[in-house]
């Protein structure tokens, strides 16, 4: 993986001189993303535009100066520069060896060629995680285009005839071109869900390219146009037996295809369901036992190493773990915190574990993220129709009597994150247009309203993101409860927690992570399954566990289930204190304008008294270190 940036001039009249400074300053930015090489090319065509393309090279295919980017094809009409693994890049190269003599054996080529050849349907044909921007100079347009999930990042700005892109949207400040400030829809989006959704920033001018869309830019302006979309409405019509092979035929598929790599590959390998999958997909298809890592803490309530330690032992792994404590965490916070992209109440765990990987040597590792998403792993699968189901029954209420019961429900039940939520759900605000923003929800409306200075503001952003969810919810209204709770947990979730934050984290310390579970191919599928195969009463993900060639062993399927996250609820309330208080109860002047300190005060307190959970002040102490140091 690597780093891309570049600046499309369209008759600017900016001096070359700036722009070409301002993309070395990109660079230097997203430098520890690829810190084996540096290439940068300056571009100029014949109506005026001119394009100048940066690459900072993370070398995993073909390490040698023949992956070097920018790449151009043989008569220089073509550019490109790109962050990519095309994993099906083999078989691509086969199809087109009869047009082209190859200068190369890196995927980076065969990507070149392939746009030569099939322009942007070469889109339908390349299977991986990919962001790239190709120059076509026959045609004189500038190409963006971002993987069908979302796995790698693209972020761009737009103005006075400027376009600059980038990996990383710190680097496109860097650039030094324009100075943006905090756009109240990305901070809505942020204290509502504790991370910026897509499309947008926390920024005003700042925007991320939505995962399977590509994006055009030329002397008339930019489109945007959506290539891919998982949704079919066709069914299969086979047997439980025969969709369990099906999904066995394609993970073996993926498994080989995601172990593609000129440097060593190992395996993040918590103990779950979904990073045991994953290494035994990846065990079965390598001669040679494979690096796994896995973290581990002192405290039981979080430590899942007796999982993972047995499972490598059964498969002979060469496992390592990582003890982490809370001076680790406090000695690694900040080099942390300056490494987020973006705020997120999330990331941490993964820089951690991405920092113990490279220092093993790694420099590729897969991940077990999509399963949950998938396969139906999270209570969300079932608690959300449930309260669906609840909401209908209080929607048939008088609104009086609705009233009386959030009263009684305040009354009887102590002040916590999940009696908060069951006050919202009576009272018919969902931090959205269905249940799943609630359920998803980091702050809700009642406790916006106390943290947002301007009310004006949070009514407006309360407004605009009941339309968009609503028109979001609208266009999937043909989908089973599952399959709806699925589609949200990847595109609202997943793609703009879980994926962001794996990538900065990782890309922090110039590590490749992998996620074999979300190969497009096996996405399709999954959403082509009967939603009623997914779950299965006292059997967890079933079609992944049954699917599997090396069978799981019971005492990974029947554990308990445990995310990944830190202890940060005791953490915070002992070393970490100091620091903490003293970011939240010190008032921010950058963020004076949109937050209310007073309500930053009370939602320490409440957690000092055990109101609230971990998760709000941290998210806010994130926002606050966030805003101080980038803008």
């Amino acid at each position: 993986m690597c780093g891309i940036a570049g600046i499309f001039d369209n008759n600017s009249k900016k001096p070359s001189e700036s722009l070409a400074k301002g993309l070395q300053m990109m660079l230097n930015a997203i430098k520890h993303r690829g810190p084996d090489d540096r290439g940068q090319k300056r571009i100029t065509s014949k109506n005026g535009i001119n394009i100048y393309l940066g690459h900072q090279r993370l070398s995993i295919i073909d390490t040698s100066n023949g992956g070097h980017q920018p790449m151009s094809n043989n008569e220089s009409t073509i550019w490109i520069s790109t962050n990519s693994e095309i994993y099906n890049y083999s078989e691509l190269k086969d199809e087109l060896e009869n047009k082209y003599e190859f200068r190369s054996k890196s995927d980076t080529e065969v990507l070149l060629r392939s746009y030569e050849v099939w322009g942007i349907d070469c889109l339908k044909k390349i299977r991986g995680m990919f962001a790239f921007a190709i120059w076509d100079g026959t045609n004189n347009k500038l190409i963006l285009a971002r993987d069908r999930i979302g796995i790698k990042p693209l972020y761009y700005f737009s103005k006075n005839n400027i376009l600059i892109f980038s990996s990383e949207l710190r680097a496109i400040l860097a650039s030094k071109i324009d100075k943006p400030s905090i756009n109240p829809t990305g901070l809505f989006q942020y204290l509502s869900y504790g991370r910026v959704g897509s499309f947008e920033s926390i920024l005003d001018s700042i925007m991320e390219l939505p995962a399977g869309h590509f994006l055009v830019a030329d002397k008339h302006g930019i489109k945007i146009q959506k290539y891919w979309d998982p949704i079919t409405e066709n069914k299969l019509e086979q047997s439980t037996t025969k969709i369990v092979q099906r999904i066995g035929s394609c993970l073996d598929e993926v498994a080989r295809q995601h172990l593609v790599s000129d440097v060593p590959v190992g395996a993040f390998l918590s103990g779950g369901i979904d990073s045991s999958a994953v290494v035994s997909m990846i065990t079965a298809n390598t001669p040679t036992p494979i690096q796994t890592i896995s973290v581990t803490f002192q405290d039981k309530d979080y430590d899942e190493s007796k999982y993972s330690s047995l499972f490598a032992n059964r498969l002979g792994t060469n496992h390592h773990e990582l003890l982490l404590s809370e001076r680790d965490l406090i000695e690694n916070l900040s080099p942390a915190l300056a490494s987020m992209d973006q705020p997120t109440v999330d990331g941490i765990n993964t820089y951690m574990i991405s920092q113990a990987a490279k220092n093993m040597g790694l420099k590729v590792a897969l991940s077990g993220l999509g399963g949950d998403e998938l396969f139906a792993g999270y209570n969300s699968f079932s608690l959300v129709p449930r309260l669906n189901k609840i909401k209908k029954v209080l929607n048939s209420l008088p609104t009086g009597l609705r009233k009386q019961l959030s009263n009684l429900a305040s009354r009887l039940m102590p002040p916590s994150d999940k009696s908060t939520k069951l006050n919202h759900l009576i009272k018919n605000q969902y931090n959205g247009a269905h249940v799943y923003f609630l359920f998803r929800a980091l702050f809700c409306e009642q406790e916006l309203g106390r943290l947002f200075s301007d009310p004006l503001i949070l009514k407006k952003e309360i407004t605009k993101n009941l339309n968009r969810t609503q028109e979001l919810i609208e266009s999937h209204s043909g989908l089973s409860p599952v399959d709806l709770v699925s589609y949200l947990e990847m595109t609202h979730y997943m793609a703009t927690t879980l994926l962001r934050d794996t990538d900065m984290m990782s890309m922090a310390h110039g590590l490749e992570i992998r996620v074999p579970l979300l190969d497009h191919k096996l996405v399709e599928l999954m959403f082509s399954i009967p939603s009623n195969l997914k779950i299965k009463q006292g059997v967890p993900k079933p079609l992944l566990v049954n699917s599997l060639n090396r069978k799981l062993p019971d005492f990974i399927v029947r554990r308990k289930k445990m995310g990944f996250t830190l202890p940060f609820e005791v953490w915070m309330r002992g070393e970490m204190r100091t620091e903490i208080e003293s970011v939240l109860l010190s008032r921010s002047e950058k963020l004076s304008d949109f937050i209310c300190q007073a309500g930053v005060n009370k939602i320490w307190s409440d957690f000092l008294n055990k109101r609230c959970s971990w998760s709000r002040p941290w998210s806010l102490y994130v926002l606050k270190k966030w805003i101080d140091k980038n803008l």
